[in-house]
């Protein structure tokens, strides 16, 4: 990835783990658990927005980050603004974000300004079921595939590494701990994600262009308003993180923002959207619940996003593929992105040939899909902290060295 106007305190690392531990049907872990595992380590957060000194604070990001594909800096010690989502109530901006993105773009997305309403006329995507639904959300370029049946549901463009037949598919989720330095050693990724907006501390030009920012809390809001209407906006912007989620600090059962809050939390972001920026919608830790649902009806802003998001964890690649299926065919018209996925809540049962067979499986079904465009593992980075959900999962380890599935990911061509 809000706010419940909760003075909750949440610290963490730089960036917070990525959330949503769940099984493959989306139920989440016992409030007694640290549902993140860079949460457990550093304490608690408010509205949970992380800054530059490793704690959270009342939604602004404090220090210098790196946006963009330039790779210049802006500071971000931005003021939370109407930080709760009874602050700002009202009727929400329906509003349709159909930027055209061209197969030659950069792997985080396009830049050209949105256009309402238009068809997404697809393109082929070798191996693709998918021959012929419409995407209201967004349209992009058309573009010959090798045999395969058209696409019709593809945002994503290959940029930064990439490999072979995985074009833009490939994606890193990294965790509280990691540094920019280790995405480096991922050559074959095409994007990252992380939890928060900016990049903490400096970067590379590669690792720069193929950070994919994230908006995890509703006292985030006002940071990506600003973020996308600055001189250096992102080509896609991630929104709210597992709303749905009870963490630990709210009541138990209690979601961090239900449908009606995140309606009217992002309200300013649906009314200042900027020019050039995509949006992802919400991605929830209950991917079988109806909290999308409620949320789009609440915010009438389904067309606002072009793209959907969900996450999964079970260590059967096959439950997951069904899971992923059924999410799709309840929200068919845009393209789907699984930005945390790994062979998790087996309590590290797990084999590292296992983790590196259930992620072929996931990828290949993924590129063959016709409507997944983006697949971010999880993790890029080790975690020391006993979250069973990654413990067998990550790439590079907490010293900045390869970990034992680092070879297999970089190998993996989703066939």
């Amino acid at each position: 990835m809000r706010s419940l106007l909760l003075t909750l305190v949440f610290a963490l690392s730089v960036s917070a783990r990525c959330l949503g531990k769940k099984q493959a049907t989306g139920h989440k872990q016992s409030l007694t658990t640290v549902k993140d595992g860079s949460r457990g380590t550093a304490g608690d957060f408010i509205n949970g927005t992380m800054n530059n000194g490793g704690d959270l604070n009342s939604g602004n990001v404090a220090g210098t980050n790196s946006f963009g594909d330039s790779g210049s800096s802006s500071s971000s010690s931005t003021t939370s603004a109407a930080a709760g989502p009874t602050g700002d109530q009202g009727q929400s901006n329906s509003q349709s974000n159909g930027a055209t993105s061209s197969t030659s773009a950069p792997s985080s997305g396009p830049s050209t300004p949105p256009s309402t309403g238009s068809s997404n006329t697809g393109s082929s995507n070798t191996g693709s079921n998918n021959t012929g639904s419409s995407n209201t959300g967004s349209s992009n370029g058309t573009t010959a595939g090798s045999g395969g049946s058209t696409n019709t549901l593809s945002t994503s463009t290959s940029g930064g590494g990439g490999s072979g037949n995985c074009g833009g598919l490939k994606g890193v989720c990294f965790n509280g701990g990691f540094q920019p330095a280790m995405y480096d050693k991922i050559t074959t990724a095409s994007d990252w994600i992380t939890f928060q907006m900016g990049i903490p501390g400096s970067a590379s030009s590669r690792t720069t262009k193929d950070h994919i920012p994230m908006m995890p809390f509703a006292s985030n809001v006002a940071e990506a308003v600003k973020l996308v209407n600055g001189p250096n906006p992102p080509a896609w912007l991630l929104t709210f993180n597992e709303p749905d989620f009870s963490y630990t600090g709210v009541t138990p059962g209690t979601p961090t923002m239900t449908p009606e809050q995140a309606a009217a939390a992002i309200k300013p972001l649906l009314d200042q959207p900027g020019t050039s920026t995509k949006y992802v919608a919400p991605a929830t830790a209950d991917s079988s619940g109806r909290w999308q649902e409620d949320f789009f009806a609440a915010c009438k802003c389904k067309d606002f996003f072009s793209a959907y998001n969900m996450h999964q964890y079970n260590k059967d690649s096959g439950a997951v593929i069904d899971a992923v299926t059924a999410y799709h065919s309840k929200f068919s018209d845009k393209p789907l992105w699984i930005t945390e996925i790994a062979p998790g809540n087996a309590g590290c049962s797990v084999s590292w040939d296992q983790a590196g067979q259930f992620m072929k499986d996931i990828f290949k079904f993924a590129k063959n899909s016709g409507f997944v465009d983006k697949v971010f593992w999880n993790s890029g980075n080790q975690l020391t902290n006993g979250d069973t959900n990654v413990c067998n999962s990550w790439l590079i380890d907490s010293s900045g060295n390869p970990g034992p599935l680092l070879a297999a990911y970089e190998a993996m061509d989703c066939t």
